[in-house]
């Protein structure tokens, strides 16, 4: 009886330990892809094999496939674009995401993906780079942490992206789902998204004076001109 016992004792902790170990964010920079059975594509891949760990939506409709190196006409779309045979340059190493959100009047128009995992106690800020205006669309990218949004902005930029920050401290010791959408007319290229014990700076009150008083220096100098 007591080996029974403490048998059962070591199987429920190593199942505690596993739930433990699984409970945070995976392939935020979704190379763990494993698509090599798929060539360059173009091709429909499971969603499992293109971004374990994640979710592909349709108008919030989990999808078990999603695009390798293709793109949607007009439809919302899921896409992996990887450095062989993408329609766009990869932003770092072999693999990002794209999210197509629809610009025509159909149902479904979103396009996203999501991941279920704990933010660290120690978190105070999240980082990812993205290109919210592919072909000219419009920004329509939302971020939400169990379903509420989370602001975010530029920090800075790099070659065909932009480095965006948010302060997600509200959410550290949480468990919840990281969604990322594109909405009605937006492409979004995504990747490399971190989480950070430093917070995020948010803009200087130099940039938002100049922001706030621009436009009055500007009218006041038309106002002279006339």
């Amino acid at each position: 009886m007591k080996l029974l016992r403490i048998a059962c004792f070591v199987a429920v902790s190593i199942a505690f330990l596993r739930n433990v170990s699984g409970q945070g964010f995976v392939n935020l920079d979704f190379e763990a892809a494993n698509l090599s059975a798929y060539g360059a594509g173009p091709a429909a891949v499971p969603a499992t094999n293109a971004i374990p760990g994640w979710t592909a939506y349709l108008g919030g409709i989990p999808q078990t496939d999603i695009l390798l190196n293709s793109e949607a006409l007009a439809d919302p779309a899921v896409s992996i674009q990887g450095t062989n045979g993408s329609f766009y340059p990869p932003m770092q190493r072999n693999y990002f995401i794209l999210l197509q959100g629809s610009f025509q009047e159909i149902s479904p128009r979103t396009a996203a993906i999501g991941q279920t995992g704990l933010i660290p106690a120690t978190v105070q800020s999240m980082s990812f780079w993205a290109d919210t205006s592919l072909n000219g669309m419009s920004n329509n990218l939302q971020v939400t942490f169990n379903g509420s949004t989370i602001p975010y902005f530029a920090i800075g930029t790099g070659t065909g992206y932009s480095i965006y920050g948010a302060n997600i401290s509200g959410f550290a010791g949480q468990t919840g789902q990281l969604l990322f959408t594109a909405g009605y007319d937006t492409y979004s290229a995504l990747d490399n998204i971190q989480f950070s014990s430093l917070a995020i700076p948010e803009p200087s009150a130099l940039s938002l004076f100049i922001i706030c008083i621009f436009p009055l220096c500007w009218r006041k100098m038309l106002l002279h001109m006339r």
